[in-house]
């Protein structure tokens, strides 16, 4: 642990000296509507105002295996690519990912090959039809007119369970765009362990210390149609989705010691099940070179179930759910270049419905709908070579109605100013927001479901007002070619945060929630990358972060981490290896303290013509144990977990393609697995 501290300290005084050397006399640089000027930052990277255009090279396109894999080995500064989690981040928050403009997420670039991507616009400071995003990533890639594709892609992992296999087609006819993606895919883990102490401040105080030994198996099958036309003017993709979600079992077994009692035996087994058609659309409509309307809506079923026995001595509980719920979503983009800024109008509508019966032990109906409507203005004004404004003004409309409970509607400002200055081969960007924030209806319910003989889950459809203060200075600048920095300083503030709430019902702790205090969260972040050649680059940041949370409990944390990456190729081999060094985060939501190892990972692969073949292995000699701390009146708990799908595997991964008629483009497979459902579960 000493030479992880001893490496951090050490890059960071070699970030803070680069810094201190980048004050250097400011230059020009275009505005947005000029594109044919453009500040070099590296041999593959432009700054193009408001976005840093990256053109991947042969090496980064032939040694990654899809899209997102192709986003890492670019280097971008700022963004960081988990290859393990799939998580995308930028300047500290998770980034919005598009294709061609449309939104997408992680596992829709899954399918997409790096050589039919043109290029990558990562907007640092979105505008236009992505000022609704903190950061936004554009992956663009090639047109075609005829011809087709069949790809076949599988991956294993070794040392536990879990497999995902596709199988996709394309055609190409004219300006229309024919696609189909089916798969498969599970996850089998066992023997995770964990063990924990627990404190009941009864008038009896209880403590109880539990081993227990969990395993669970997922799988999922999805296949999705979709139909593309890109026209002069006119682009549009229409998709229909079906995906089913299944979790046969989830099965938990262990003894507890009780004060006065010791080796109890329990045991807890949870299955659930959730079938989804979706269809989506979206579409771009350009009236001219200077106007533009996007737009889209998305449709989503959703049939959900849900089962939890638990059992102890002389204590037994079943829940039983069933849902079905409903979501709609619309949007609506209009965007206008004008001689010295731009200018956007935005209408958003989000509307769901829920429809759950409880059975068994908690009888109940509960029927929930949720509407939230929003529309923006936003108005950027380039005041002069070097320095632009941005504002954007809305109102948030939120109401939400509770079968049998007081209906709820709110309207609320949302504002946000930015001011950009030019900087030689980079950019300086100060922002100022508030916004209103709510919760999911999975929280807004009068369901009760009990986890143990001591413990209960319950909603709170009674929840206050809430809004969120954040304001950042951001700085992103290349230098000599190979060298480009970036660092943010941010501090977010959220009045009437949820967080959960524990109180007392005689021999019985009611986990419950509330929003009656406030969170704060400042935080500090120096990403560097440096391109030593064609053939190596090397990439990696700094984080430190404080955070607290006054409100029934007052808590406070300090976390300093930072991540590494590299990436060298030689002909068709590459070797990439990534290391997460310790971390320890305060989740507000549930007022855990975390404390998270070091984790480190080696991706080697081949790649040559249409066939791609890569092995992931993660901390392979490290059990990886996550400890957690949460304290709070009249409930305490500690807990550290092993989980065998977070260290000591190997993931193997093969990919090929055959191309016929000519080589074309590949479509992303679109699918959200994600399932809308306001259950109250067991966690």
């Amino acid at each position: 642990m000493k030479k992880v501290k001893r490496f951090i300290l050490l890059l960071g005084l070699l970030l803070v000296g680069i810094f201190t050397k980048a004050q250097t006399p400011p230059d020009s640089i275009a505005c947005e509507q000029s594109l044919q000027e453009v500040v070099v930052l590296a041999p593959n990277m432009e700054r193009m105002d408001n976005y840093i255009l990256v053109l991947p090279d042969a090496n980064q396109r032939r040694h990654s295996g899809n899209a997102y894999e192709l986003l890492r080995n670019c280097f971008i500064p700022g963004v960081m690519v988990d290859m393990q989690t799939g998580n995308v981040e930028a300047m500290g928050a998770k980034s919005t990912l598009y294709l061609n403009g449309q939104s997408c997420d992680v596992r829709d670039l899954m399918m997409l090959r790096p050589r039919d991507i043109e290029r990558i616009e990562y907007h640092d400071i979105p505008a236009g039809k992505y000022s609704n995003d903190r950061t936004a990533i554009n992956f663009v890639v090639k047109l075609y007119r005829y011809g087709g594709y069949v790809l076949a892609k599988a991956q294993q992992t070794i040392g536990f369970g879990h497999g995902i296999y596709d199988l996709a087609t394309t055609i190409n006819h004219g300006r229309n765009t024919y696609s189909v993606f089916a798969g498969l895919d599970y996850t089998k883990v066992s023997d995770n362990e964990a063990t924990s102490e627990e404190h009941f401040h009864f008038d009896t105080p209880l403590t109880r210390q539990i081993e227990q030994e969990s395993a669970y198996k997922r799988n999922g099958q999805y296949v999705q149609l979709r139909h593309q036309y890109q026209g002069q003017k006119n682009y549009l993709t229409t998709k229909l989705t079906l995906v089913n979600s299944d979790m046969p079992y989830n099965r938990l077994n262990g003894t507890s010691d009780l004060t006065g009692l010791s080796n109890q035996p329990f045991a807890s087994k949870t299955s659930q099940n959730s079938l989804s058609p979706k269809f989506d659309l979206n579409g771009e409509y350009r009236f001219s070179n200077t106007k533009s309307l996007n737009y889209g809506a998305h449709f989503t079923y959703d049939r959900n179930k849900y089962d939890r026995r638990y059992s102890e001595t002389d204590y037994q509980n079943l829940v039983r759910e069933s849902e079905d719920a409903y979501s709609f979503r619309a949007a609506c983009i209009y965007n206008m270049t004008l001689a010295k800024g731009a200018f956007t109008a935005e209408l958003y509508h989000y509307h769901n419905i829920w429809d759950s019966h409880y059975t068994e032990n908690t009888e109940l109906w509960q029927h929930l709908w949720k509407g939230e409507s929003l529309a923006f203005l936003s108005y950027n004004r380039r005041l002069s070579k070097k320095l632009s404004l941005t504002s954007r003004l809305g109102v948030d409309w939120l109401q939400y109605h509770l079968h049998g409970s007081n209906d709820m509607s709110q309207v609320t400002p949302r504002v946000n100013v930015r001011l950009q200055y030019q900087i030689p081969r980079g950019s300086l960007l100060y922002a100022v927001n508030y916004v209103n924030s709510n919760c999911g209806t999975d929280i807004i319910n009068d369901a009760e479901v009990a986890i143990d003989r001591y413990l209960s889950v319950k909603g709170n459809p009674d929840l206050q007002k809430s809004y969120d203060f954040v304001t950042y200075l951001y700085y992103m600048q290349q230098f000599k070619q190979k060298w480009t920095l970036s660092a943010i300083s941010q501090y977010n503030f959220s009045h009437n945060y949820v967080t959960t709430d524990y109180t007392r019902r005689g021999n019985r702790i009611i986990r419950s929630y509330s929003n009656d205090g406030d969170t704060h969260h400042f935080s500090e972040i120096v990403g560097l990358s440096y391109r030593l050649s064609q053939r190596a680059s090397i990439g990696g940041d700094i984080r430190y972060a404080h955070s607290w949370l006054d409100a029934r409990e007052s808590i406070h944390t300090n976390n300093l981490t930072g991540n590494l990456n590299a990436a060298y190729y030689w002909h068709y081999f590459s070797i990439q290896p990534t290391v997460s060094f310790r971390q320890k985060t305060l989740d507000f939501a549930t007022m855990t303290i975390a404390e998270i190892p070091v984790n480190y990972s080696m991706k080697l692969s081949y790649s040559h013509k249409n066939l791609y073949i890569a092995a992931l292995v993660s901390s392979p000699f490290t059990k990886r144990r996550t400890k957690t701390t949460m304290e709070a009146m009249p409930y305490c708990q500690f807990r550290e977990v092993l989980d065998r799908s977070q260290s000591q595997y190997c993931n193997l991964s093969f990919t090929y393609t055959f191309d016929f008629g000519r080589k074309t483009k590949i479509i992303k497979e679109e699918i959200n697995k994600e399932q809308n459902s306001s259950l109250l579960r067991i966690k």
